[in-house]
């Protein structure tokens, strides 16, 4: 979805909606009154998490130049390749063929962004067949010395999150989220505040499952965050491990106040998928 400065109406959604379905979930555009952050979180600035990036799409045909072009957040995992979410580029209103863009700017409204025209981008086959394993990755692959000077981002170790969950490591977890998606309002009537800055909050550890990470974003309770629109294919990483992608977004509760739902990167379906196009611990 091009999110133009702010989201004030959300549609009905359903579980690949909070943080998942961008594009179908149209924008009434206002100029926030204060600036908007990834739920309860803080802008990076232009030094940290340098190499998670927005993938971007010129949908009003006008050239990609700023936030307004924003879909999803996304990766890097290799100097050629951008990680980001199926859903991201599988989608009805960016037909097959489209033409990606990435950038890396710490904030898209910012003069003159550097914007990296994809060359493709391709999508695990069976995403969409099954909501208990989704395989809900894409990669989008980029230009030759196109990201120079960034360090792309590991995958961890085949089961590792089962590895730490047996160890009781995951129960006092925090992750942090890194994204360009919107904030989100914490009571009344739902509004989602944007302004194409990349930002990081941290959420509690809520549950694991063979697929599926889970985490806590209820700021009211946990004094944490967590992601919204626009964050889907952002990293997760853990707290004191700031360069491995242990999942990356899906989804969430519809008005972003409760939970996310993140797609493992260590199991058997996505090492097989994203193995074909970097090297796996």
């Amino acid at each position: 979805m091009t999110f133009g400065r702010s989201l004030t109406v959300l549609a009905a959604v359903s579980l690949l909606g909070a943080a998942c379905s961008e594009r179908t979930t149209q924008r009434s555009i206002s100029a926030p009154a204060t600036p908007s952050l990834i739920i309860n979180g803080t802008p990076t600035g232009a030094g940290n998490f340098a190499s998670v990036g927005a993938l971007l799409f010129d949908f009003n045909k006008d050239g990609v130049i700023n936030g307004d072009d924003e879909v999803c957040t996304g990766s890097l995992i290799s100097p050629e390749v951008f990680l980001t979410a199926a859903h991201c580029v599988a989608d009805p209103s960016t037909p097959a063929g489209s033409q990606f863009y990435v950038s890396f700017a710490p904030d898209l409204y910012a003069k003159r962004i550097k914007v990296i025209k994809a060359v493709t981008f391709t999508f695990d086959p069976a995403f969409g067949h099954d909501e208990a394993n989704l395989h809900d990755e894409a990669v989008v692959i980029l230009p030759t010395g196109s990201t120079k000077g960034l360090t792309p981002y590991t995958l961890p170790r085949a089961g590792a999150l089962d590895q730490m969950a047996a160890k009781g490591a995951l129960t006092s977890a925090i992750f942090i989220n890194v994204g360009y998606g919107t904030s989100a309002s914490r009571t009344g009537v739902p509004s989602f505040p944007y302004d194409g800055k990349r930002s990081m909050s941290t959420s509690e550890f809520r549950s694991l499952q063979p697929n599926w990470l889970g985490l806590l974003m209820n700021t009211s309770a946990t004094g944490l965050g967590g992601d919204c629109f626009g964050d889907s294919g952002g990293p997760k990483f853990l707290e004191g491990d700031g360069s491995t992608i242990y999942a990356t977004v899906t989804g969430g509760d519809a008005v972003c106040r409760a939970t996310s739902k993140d797609f493992r990167t260590d199991t058997p379906t996505a090492r097989a998928f994203l193995g074909q196009f970097v090297s796996l611990p």
